[in-house]
């Protein structure tokens, strides 16, 4: 009776350990308590770079007033080329490689190293001794994350602020799998010369949202490793294949060197 009740403790013992395991294996910032205060990374904003495509839209209260500032789109795309408007009725504006925007009777603007809120004001302000009381809205047709690996649904999402935190990326691509690991996820960023950059944000600790990669960046891509399970998994599935097509080789091979046997005694 004592050895059932010892092997009995021992089971339950290991099934805490395991329940233990998998909790710290899943859980999201795990040691932060209510009404903690961590640090918060600094916030970046977006800003618009060369090469972006803007989509810029004017509105009054006379729609008269702001026309020949939304000019309709013009069919100039060569072959191959897709638009990128999410209305395709507008002109798209192109930062040119020296940063600047043509813009209609306000011509050249500058507008590379600003955001998006910086560029609308600007253009309010100039618009503001013709047009009473303009409303000037600025998009970034190219301002986009790609998330990949163990999530639910990896894509490219476009950021629908001046910035999004890496919580919010993983919410678009509807969350980590249960197979992720939560202690390495990987970020690359382009930098401002020209190279790549790679962080590593542990999502199971509170000081994530202190890390530089806990705000993405335009054209960031954020990628989540499969746990041990699911790669062992993986090789198993892949080793199981293998020599599931291994078998079915040697039997095709045995069954046609019977055939000519057969045929040769046959004859």
């Amino acid at each position: 009776m004592k050895k059932k009740a010892t092997f009995a403790l021992l089971i339950l013992s290991a099934i805490i350990f395991h329940s233990c395991k998998s909790y710290k294996d899943i859980a999201y910032v795990q040691g932060l308590e209510s009404g903690d205060i961590v640090p918060l990374t600094e916030k970046i904003a977006t800003t618009i770079n060369t090469n972006d495509a803007l989509l810029i839209t004017v509105s009054a209260a006379n729609p008269e007033a702001v026309a020949a500032y939304n000019p309709p789109v013009t069919n100039s795309l060569k072959p191959g080329e897709t638009m990128l408007s999410s209305n395709p009725s507008l002109q798209n504006y192109l930062v040119d490689p020296d940063g600047y925007i043509d813009f209609p009777s306000l011509g050249r603007i500058k507008a590379a190293g600003l955001t998006r809120s910086q560029l609308e004001q600007y253009i309010k302000k100039e618009l503001e001794p013709m047009v009473t009381d303009p409303i000037v809205k600025v998009q970034i047709l190219t301002n986009n994350i790609t998330v990949l690996g163990e999530v639910t649904a990896p894509g490219t999402f476009e950021i629908p602020n001046e910035r999004l935190s890496l919580f919010e990326a993983l919410g678009l691509a509807k969350d980590l799998t249960i197979y992720a690991r939560r202690d390495n996820i990987l970020i690359t960023r382009e930098t401002e010369d020209g190279k790549l950059m790679s962080m590593r944000v542990d999502l199971t600790k509170p000081d994530v949202f202190s890390s530089p990669g806990f705000y993405l960046q335009k054209g960031d891509v954020v990628y989540v490793e499969p746990n041990d399970y699911r790669k062992s998994n993986s090789s198993y599935n892949s080793n199981k294949q293998f020599n599931v097509s291994m078998i079915s080789t040697i039997i095709s091979g045995v069954s046609v060197i019977a055939s000519l046997i057969i045929a040769l005694f046959v004859k």
